[in-house]
């Protein structure tokens, strides 16, 4: 009896470590949407026009954190699934082009795809898998299946209307997408493999 309780609770806590580990890595997910994507593609736009962002607050989950006056807060606030950058002001008044705008809202998504591309292309590069790379694995399932499905099929369409603010082509950039999520969709079920394929090695040789 004794043996199966802790049996089970051996499960339980590798399932609950498991969940963390996801969360953890949807959190990190969503601060590189809004921070690398949204606030980096903000200041490069407000930088080309000679000033600078005076004040900003972005959410990420339940944290909040805010620019005035040349003062940096942080505070918690009701807890939300995603982020969302409230606002970016720039110092002085400026004038944003379309393709300013598309850039803004394109950022957040392309971002965490190259993220999740780059991290599966040297993954797969690497010659062996001690570990599976739970972290990458998450990172990228988020961003193909949040950023770069549902921003440019479902709704809102902030990837899909940033490239076309920015002169894209529409169907050419959908069919772009979905190549881009095949391949990492590719690459995924390869790191499985290679891993799966590791284990199995390593246990033949014990």
């Amino acid at each position: 009896m004794k043996k199966i309780v802790t049996k089970i609770l051996t499960i339980l806590a590798k399932i609950a470590l498991v969940v963390l580990l996801a969360y953890l890595v949807f959190f990190c997910y969503v601060a590189a949407h809004e921070w690398l994507g949204h606030i980096l593609a903000d200041e490069i736009v407000i930088a080309r026009h000679g000033t600078t962002i005076g004040k900003l607050e972005v959410i990420v989950q339940w944290l909040s954190v805010s620019l005035q006056d040349g003062r940096w807060s942080v505070g918690l606030v009701p807890f939300r699934i995603g982020g969302k950058v409230l606002f970016a002001i720039p110092a002085n008044p400026i004038t944003l082009t379309d393709g300013d705008l598309g850039f803004g809202n394109f950022m957040g998504t392309g971002i965490t795809a190259l993220i999740s591309l780059v991290t599966l292309a040297v993954l797969n590069l690497r010659k062996d898998l001690p570990r599976f790379p739970w972290f990458a694995v998450f990172f990228s399932l988020y961003a193909v299946i949040f950023d770069q499905i549902l921003e440019t099929f479902g709704k809102p369409t902030d990837f899909l209307d940033g490239a076309v603010l920015m002169g894209i082509n529409s169907l050419l950039f959908k069919i772009i997408v979905i190549g881009l999520v095949l391949l990492q969709g590719w690459l995924l079920v390869r790191i499985g493999f290679r891993y799966r394929r590791a284990r199995q090695m390593a246990q033949r040789t014990v």
